[in-house]
């Protein structure tokens, strides 16, 4: 039965290529080959291909699902020649959370390529804090969001970013700590491959030396030379950023790998990666209307960054005592219905009122912003204002106002005080401050008080 079912699966993996292959262009199919070649060289040769181990963390764009098809012709075309191929381990990410059509659509990609049932293929997900198998029906629960909700309302809180800047530079934090949690768990990876242009890597890397030569680490550029040593470097100041009372350190784990974690860099190779062709058709992109975005934000939810952005100038406008925020998505027809979150604070298991705090940014200098966030927000609570800065402030004050508090921001009494009073670790400071100034794209965007005056 053994040997009938591995010609069965043999014949299904010679379609999918056959597919694949058919929904090339020429130029695509001659890069193919020199993929191979690169894959075999960085195997050590074709007799190591079979313990060779490929690692891929898949966005949300067309650019990713047109690498991950070619890798898996790669795959399939070495193991049509060879008795063994290389094993291929792709990390499913979106922020802040994966959406369902965006699982659905990871879903088409895989089925069109039949890489559920292949076991030199392992599908994994970033899910909370968390990497777990693929399954197109999950998603981001309550117990996955804790931290990354506090991170985000105390980073939120603590530094005067735009919208864009709350989903900007900070994301790449979070990216290289689900590659160091992946890695953690398959210490085995061998090379890490990524179709992101030379220019992009080249912007990524400069600001990775920069903000880690902001906290103090010396000679940052060593850290490139090893893909997991430099994730578990920036994996180390996202903790940091999300629990900024302390001082920046190494990283927890001291195991160094045997060899560097390379990258395989194959946009020189794959030009065609960045036009469409019969190859979206192929993977099911070509089903639905998904614009490309650039590489660098490949891993974040546009329509969740748009709801931000709407959510954010609200707050930053002068704003009628009580008036309701309307979020990008929202129902605004009156009908008789359940409401439903905006899509980025569902993601992170957010309030709106959460997230207009966040915005308002009310707590900190010593609670400056706090009577206008009454004013704006909460009219009720403007005769309980000396009070808030006395829970603020660490006196007694009545158990209500505490609670008020608490429940309005999403943050402890204690991370409160830490915002209220501007308390940061050594170096912690400088690092929010460099964060709270790039956006996705790592473009310098200032802080939002300068656009508000300007």
């Amino acid at each position: 039965m053994s040997i009938v079912h591995d010609q069965a699966m043999h014949f299904i993996y010679q379609q999918v290529l056959e597919r694949l292959l058919s929904h090339m262009s020429k130029e695509q199919r001659a890069s193919l080959q020199l993929l191979i070649q690169r894959l075999l060289v960085a195997a050590g040769g074709p007799e190591y291909i079979g313990t060779f181990r490929v690692l891929v963390v898949q966005g949300g764009d067309r650019r990713s699902a047109r690498l991950l098809a070619v890798l898996r012709a790669a795959q399939l075309s070495i193991a049509l020649r060879a008795p063994v191929t290389f094993k291929l381990r792709v990390i499913v990410t979106c922020l802040p959370a994966i959406s369902s059509a965006l699982l659905e659509q990871h879903e088409r990609t895989f089925n069109a390529l039949f890489m559920h049932d292949d076991p030199r293929v392992h599908l994994q997900m970033v899910e909370g804090a968390n990497v777990v198998p693929f399954c197109r029906q999950a998603g981001a629960t309550a117990r996955h969001l804790p931290w990354s909700r506090e991170a985000l309302l105390f980073f939120g809180h603590l530094v005067d970013a735009r919208p864009e800047a709350l989903l900007g530079s900070r994301t790449y934090l979070e990216l290289a700590d689900t590659v160091r949690v992946a890695l953690a768990e398959y210490p085995g990876a061998d090379a890490l491959v990524t179709a992101m242009p030379a220019s992009q890597r080249r912007r990524l890397a400069a600001w990775a030396r920069r903000i880690l030569r902001l906290v103090g680490v010396i000679s940052p550029d060593a850290m490139h030379q090893c893909v997991d040593n430099l994730a578990r470097w920036l994996g180390q100041l996202h903790l940091i950023a999300g629990s900024p009372g302390g001082a920046v350190g190494a990283p927890c784990s001291t195991l160094e790998r045997a060899l560097p974690l390379r990258v395989i860099q194959i946009d020189d190779l794959l030009a065609q990666l960045l036009t469409e062709g019969a190859l979206d058709l192929m993977v099911g992109w070509g089903l639905e209307p998904v614009s490309d975005v650039a590489s660098l934000a490949a891993f974040v939810d546009p329509l969740a960054l748009a709801q931000l952005h709407e959510t954010g100038a609200r707050c930053k406008a002068s704003a009628e005592p009580r008036q309701a925020l309307r979020l990008v998505g929202q129902d605004t027809s009156g009908k008789p219905q359940v409401l439903e979150q905006a899509r980025f604070a569902k993601a992170y298991g957010l309030e709106q009122t959460q997230l207009a705090c966040m915005l308002y940014r009310p707590f900190a200098n010593q609670g400056a912003g706090l009577e206008r966030f009454l004013q704006g927000r909460h009219a009720d609570m403007q005769v309980a204002l000396p009070y808030l800065h006395r829970a603020l402030q660490g006196k007694s004050c009545p158990d209500a106002v505490k609670d008020w508090i608490v429940n309005t921001s999403g943050l402890s009494l204690t991370q409160l005080r830490m915002v209220y009073k501007g308390r940061l670790g050594p170096g912690v400071r400088s690092l929010l401050a460099n964060l709270a100034r790039r956006d996705v794209q790592l473009r310098f965007v200032g802080s939002a008080t300068r656009k508000a005056s300007s």
